[in-house]
């Protein structure tokens, strides 16, 4: 077996984190997948193939990139919900086999073999393997010194921190940023977005934001920043460097700026395996991508997402998700807040990050609850899998994108597990 393989089985040996053979008595609560909308999903899908297979759906998939009736479809998507600065050509955009193979394939094309991207952390523990298997490309995880300043100026500072102490800066090639993030549940303010984006152009990186919840946002109690896709910040704009303050133009190189989206997460359709990268001013870039996601979209596929996006249904199905998130979100918070659990408030995505262990002191505290939940039949992803740094233990992320009645279930289950509260109150605070 390869050292490569080697290297990643041990992680994904220990995906299961808590989870037995008696499925059927378990809720997971691990897998940030949104089923808030499969019951419509479901209905919708099934007509769709009824009604809409053709016979050169059967065939292989037309087009360098993807069909391009999809293409169109989700170019006036981004069009319409992303706001971009310069609207979206369908030859700005390569579909792809999910998010993960676009990711990985961006990677192949912006990196060579033993290169460097930074992530700031905590972050989704899936990107380790997707940029490690094919793509061979090691991940810097940047964290600042606690979760309040995770989405704030202290990442600019961490990021840049990180870069000039890299051992050999000549092959860190990308920042990945993932926006909405996850497992925050929060936004980026456009201000910090345009402080990454000057960063990775002062360095010569690629800037790729990973926008895979960018509909999937919802009313909350807490007032936090709404979500801002990377492709809205394309005009030029001035410097705003937080140690410095010194105004000038940044002159914005667009063929370093790529966006990710799937129909995964913000449709409920991760079986489908649906994604897409849009790079709006890199041709060549685009064209690596293609051949390096050599898993094409299937027919099968393309005929759902070409269905749904032309849908006149559409707007009312992203509407009725954020709702039903938001509700689901409500359910989950205010029980949290009667526990007395902290947890960081959220206004997209489909999970919770929650602080179960409040006096946890080491990693054991934090494993402990999470074989504890297992027992009571819930499953729940343990914070460390998101590499947030050693000061932060006793997390888990809970996702709340399920119905409700399961979503109460679960509740009652994780009741019996937590006991006393141990902590002195919930952290209203953003990122806190």
């Amino acid at each position: 077996m390869s050292r490569k393989l080697l290297t990643i089985l041990p992680k994904l040996a220990t995906a299961s984190h808590g989870s037995t053979s008696d499925a059927l008595t378990k809720i997971d609560l691990s897998l940030a997948e949104n089923l808030i909308l499969r019951d419509e999903l479901l209905v919708f899908c099934k007509d769709a193939i009824v009604h809409e297979l053709r016979a050169e759906n059967l065939s292989y998939p037309p087009g360098f990139g993807g069909d391009p009736e999809l293409l169109e479809a989700l170019a006036s998507l981004f069009n319409t919900y992303f706001h971009p600065s310069i609207p979206v050509q369908p030859g700005h955009i390569i579909t792809t086999s999910g998010a993960g193979n676009a990711l990985d394939a961006l990677l192949c094309s912006v990196c060579d073999d033993g290169d460097s991207v930074l992530v700031p952390g905590p972050y989704w523990e899936g990107f380790g393997p997707y940029f490690r298997i094919h793509a061979n490309v090691n991940t810097v995880v940047v964290n600042t010194p606690t979760f309040k300043d995770t989405l704030g100026f202290g990442m600019v500072a961490a990021l840049k921190s990180a870069y000039s102490t890299a051992a050999d800066a000549s092959r860190v090639k990308a920042l990945v940023v993932t926006n909405p993030h996850n497992p925050f549940g929060q936004c980026y303010p456009p201000e910090v977005l345009r402080e990454f984006i000057h960063f990775c152009q002062t360095h010569g990186l690629h800037f790729i934001s990973d926008e895979v919840y960018a509909l999937s946002t919802f009313k909350s109690p807490t007032a936090l920043p709404p979500f801002v896709s990377a492709l809205s910040l394309m005009g030029n704009f001035p410097e705003t460097d937080i140690e410095e303050r010194h105004p000038s133009k940044c002159s914005l190189d667009h063929s370093r700026i790529h966006v990710v989206w799937s129909m995964s997460k913000d449709f409920g359709c991760s079986g489908i395996r649906m994604g897409c990268v849009i790079s709006q001013a890199n041709k060549p870039l685009l064209m690596g991508v293609g051949l390096s996601a050599y898993w094409q979209t299937s027919g099968l596929s393309s005929v759902v997402a070409l269905s749904l996006l032309r849908s006149t249904r559409l707007p009312d199905l992203i509407k009725l998700n954020s709702e039903r998130l938001g509700e689901s979100y409500m359910v989950l918070t205010e029980t949290l807040a009667k526990w007395q659990i902290k947890f960081i408030p959220a206004n997209a995505g489909l999970f919770i990050f929650a602080k179960l262990v409040g006096n946890a002191q080491d990693w054991e505290g934090e494993a402990a609850m999470i074989r504890r939940l297992a027992s009571a039949g819930v499953i729940v992803s343990p914070g460390r899998r998101f590499d947030g740094g050693d000061g932060e233990k006793g997390w888990v992320r809970i996702t709340f994108a399920v119905p409700r009645e399961m979503l109460e279930e679960a509740l009652q289950r994780i009741e019996t597990c937590i006991g006393p509260c141990t902590t002195d109150g919930q952290d209203r605070e953003r990122g806190g």
